[in-house]
């Protein structure tokens, strides 16, 4: 297996891990009986799934922006205003 290969395979798994099916599965049965806990709480391999990894405070970083495919369709665009940078 090419290194490259093996990166990808351990990012998956850090995403997905093993097992999270199966945990997701009783996690949701849980809740339909009532249990309010969060489902990264009962089942750790549930944390890459549910838990955010960082605050959302409802803010765009224009420095993200700038760099995306989106951004050169909106400086590409037609019938529209110019945008100033």
């Amino acid at each position: 297996m090419p290194y490259d290969e093996m990166l990808m395979w351990f990012s998956y798994f850090e995403k997905r891990p093993q097992g999270w099916r199966e945990d997701d599965r009783t996690v949701k049965m849980l809740q339909a009986q009532g249990v309010k806990a969060k489902p990264y709480d009962i089942f750790p391999s549930l944390q890459a799934i549910y838990k955010p990894k960082r605050d959302f405070d409802g803010t765009l970083d224009a420095s993200n922006l700038k760099g995306s495919v989106m951004f050169m369709k909106m400086l590409g665009a037609k019938k529209g205003d110019r945008l100033d940078l």
